[in-house]
C-alpha cells in the first residue's frame, strides 16, 4: 500500500532527526565507546590494517584484539587520509540515529505499508535512551542496521544476502550476532516452511564469520563477564515497552519475516536481559520492541475510525513520553524524555552518565602537547583513568600501559606504571591529595616534570617499555575490498528478480 502522506511524514521525521543529532555536534563524542574505537583506528593505521593483537594498550606485551574490527576498518581509510580523530567520532556519532531510521525506513516501507513503516520509525524515534544508545555504541547500531536487512532478506527469501549480513554483524559486534543466530533459529521453529532459507543464512554466516570467530574462540580465556557500572543506572520507556508487548499478538497472527520473526527477535534478545540489564532495558535491548511498537500502532490506526485522535496521541508521545529511572536505589518518573523535548531544549533533562562529554579539547589538547614534549614516540605513558589514557594515546600516537575494555583481564596499577615512561595522573575534582600517588610516586621515585589544570605529569626514571607495532593481518585495502564484495553480494541477491 502506497500512502504519499506517509512517505512525506516518513521523510520529514528522518529530517528532523538528522537536524538534531547534527545539533548535537560540539557536545560530541558522548561518553567513552568513541574513545575506544579511536584508539582502535589509530592502532590499525599505525599497523597498515586490522591486527589480531592489541599493541596500542596493555603495552608493552599488548593482548589479543578481541573486538570485532569492522567498524574501525570502515573508517580507517579516512584515518589513513588525514581526518582527525575528533572529527570522526563527531560525524559517525552525528550520522548513526538518522541511518538507522534510514534503514529502518528503506526495509518496512518495501515489505509492509508506507503507513507501517512511518509509525515505526516514531517509535523508534521516542525513547530518548535508545537514541543515546545508537550515538554512543556505534557498532551496535551498524548491526542493528544489519538485523533490519536480516528481516527484508528473510521477506524475500534471499538465503545468500541474509547469510552475509549475518556473517557482517560477527564481523561487527561481540554480542549482537548471536542474538541475532537465537532469533532465526526461532523463526525457523515458529514458521517451518521457512527452515531451509533459515538454514543456508546460519550456514553461510557462521562460514563468512568463521576466521573471525576461530580467533575469538581460542583466546576466549582471557574474556569474562564483569558487573558494569552502567547497570545502576537503568531507565525504560514503559509506554513503548507496553506497546511492543501489545503488538505481539498481532505481529504473530502475520506468519511472515515482519510478523513472527519480528516475535522471534523479541525473544531471542532475552538473554541480553540476565548478562547486560541497562543494554536489555535501557539500549539495544528495545530494538524488538520498539518495532512491535510500529505494528501495535499500525493495529490501532486500522481500528480507528478517526486517524485524528491516534495521530495527536503520537504526538504528544513524540513530546512527552514518560521513562521510569532507577538510579541507585532511587526511582522516579522523567517526563518528556524524548529526543525531541530534550534535544530541543523543550524539557530541561537529567545529568546522565551516557550523555556526559569526557572530551576538552583545550584541557587534553594542552596535556597531548605536553606528553608529546616529554616522550619519544616508542616510549609508554600510562593514565590513571584508562579511558582519558586512551584518548591521550590517540592523540599522541603513544601506546598506553592500560586497558579500555572492562571484559579483558586487567593490570594491577602497579603493573601498569613499571614499563610506562611518562604518568599522567588527573586531579581530584575537589583538590584533594591522592594517597595512591603520593605511595606511587615513593615506589617507583616517580618525579613530578609538568602540571596542568587537569592533571599532573611525572616522569618514571625506571619505565623502560617500548612500544611494539604488530604486523597488519591484512593490509587494510585488501580487507576493505572483501567487505566491499560482500556488500557488492548482499545488493546483487537483494536486486535480483
Amino acid at each position: 500500500m502506497r500512502n504519499s502522506r506517509w512517505a512525506l511524514g516518513a521523510w520529514l521525521i528522518l529530517l528532523s532527526c538528522a537536524v538534531l543529532s547534527a545539533s548535537q555536534w560540539a557536545a560530541y563524542p558522548y561518553f567513552l565507546d568513541s574513545t575506544y574505537h579511536l584508539a582502535v583506528i589509530e592502532g590499525f593505521r599505525q599497523a597498515g590494517g586490522p591486527v589480531l593483537h592489541c599493541f596500542w594498550e596493555a603495552a608493552p606485551e599488548g593482548q589479543p584484539q578481541l573486538y570485532p574490527p569492522l567498524f574501525h576498518l570502515l573508517f580507517l581509510p579516512a584515518r589513513i587520509a588525514g581526518l582527525p580523530s575528533l572529527f570522526l567520532a563527531r560525524f559517525w556519532s552525528s550520522a548513526a540515529f538518522p541511518f538507522l531510521l534510514l534503514i529502518a525506513w528503506l526495509v518496512f516501507s518495501r515489505i509492509t505499508s508506507e503507513r507501517q513503516a512511518c509509525l515505526t520509525l516514531i517509535a523508534l524515534g521516542i525513547p530518548y535512551s535508545f537514541f543515546l544508545s545508537t550515538v554512543n555504541h556505534l557498532p551496535a547500531t551498524l548491526a542493528l542496521a544489519a538485523g533490519l536487512g536480516l528481516i527484508l532478506c528473510l521477506h524475500k527469501n534471499r538465503w545468500l544476502a541474509g547469510g552475509l549480513l549475518l556473517g557482517l554483524s560477527f564481523w561487527l559486534h561481540a554480542g549482537l550476532p548471536w542474538l541475532f543466530l537465537l532469533s532465526l533459529i526461532l523463526f525457523g521453529l515458529f514458521k517451518p516452511d521457512a527452515g531451509k532459507t533459515v538454514g543456508a543464512m546460519i550456514g553461510i554466516g557462521l562460514l563468512a564469520a568463521g576466521p573471525w570467530l576461530i580467533h575469538l574462540f581460542r583466546h576466549l580465556s582471557t574474556l569474562e563477564i564483569r558487573p558494569r557500572g552502567e547497570d545502576l543506572f537503568l531507565e525504560s520507556p514503559l509506554i513503548l515497552v507496553a506497546l511492543g508487548l501489545a503488538g505481539l499478538k498481532p505481529a504473530w497472527d502475520r506468519q511472515t519475516a515482519n510478523g513472527r520473526f519480528l516475535v522471534a527477535l523479541a525473544a531471542g534478545f532475552l538473554p541480553m536481559g540476565f548478562l547486560y540489564p541497562f543494554r536489555f532495558f535501557s539500549a539495544q535491548g528495545l530494538f524488538p520492541l520498539l518495532l512491535l511498537s510500529g505494528v501495535a500502532l499500525e493495529e490501532l490506526f486500522k481500528k480507528s475510525s478517526r486517524a485524528w485522535p491516534v495521530g495527536l496521541g503520537l504526538l504528544v508521545l513524540a513530546l512527552g513520553s514518560p521513562s521510569l529511572h532507577w538510579s541507585m536505589d532511587k526511582i522516579s518518573w522523567v517526563w518528556g524524555d524524548t529526543p525531541l523535548s530534550n534535544l530541543s531544549g523543550l524539557v530541561p533533562g537529567i545529568p546522565r552518565p551516557a550523555q556526559q562529554h569526557l572530551f576538552d579539547e583545550q584541557f587534553l589538547g594542552e596535556l597531548a602537547d605536553r606528553i608529546a614534549a616529554r616522550t619519544e614516540p616508542e616510549e609508554l605513558i600510562t593514565c590513571n583513568l584508562a579511558y582519558t589514557g586512551g584518548m591521550l594515546s590517540v592523540l599522541t600516537g603513544r601506546a598506553t600501559t592500560t586497558t579500555m575494555l572492562g571484559e579483558l583481564n586487567g593490570r594491577s596499577r602497579q603493573e601498569q606504571i613499571a614499563p610506562a615512561k611518562l604518568v599522567i595522573w588527573l586531579k581530584d575534582p575537589e583538590g584533594r591529595p591522592s594517597r595512591e600517588l603520593n605511595q606511587l610516586t615513593r615506589r617507583f621515585r616517580l618525579k613530578l616534570v609538568g602540571e596542568t589544570e587537569l592533571a599532573y605529569l611525572l616522569d618514571n626514571p625506571t619505565g623502560m617499555g617500548r612500544r611494539q607495532i604488530r604486523r597488519a593481518a591484512v593490509p587494510w585495502w585488501a580487507a576493505l575490498g572483501l567487505v566491499i564484495l560482500a556488500v557488492g553480494g548482499i545488493v546483487w541477491d537483494l536486486k535480483r528478480g
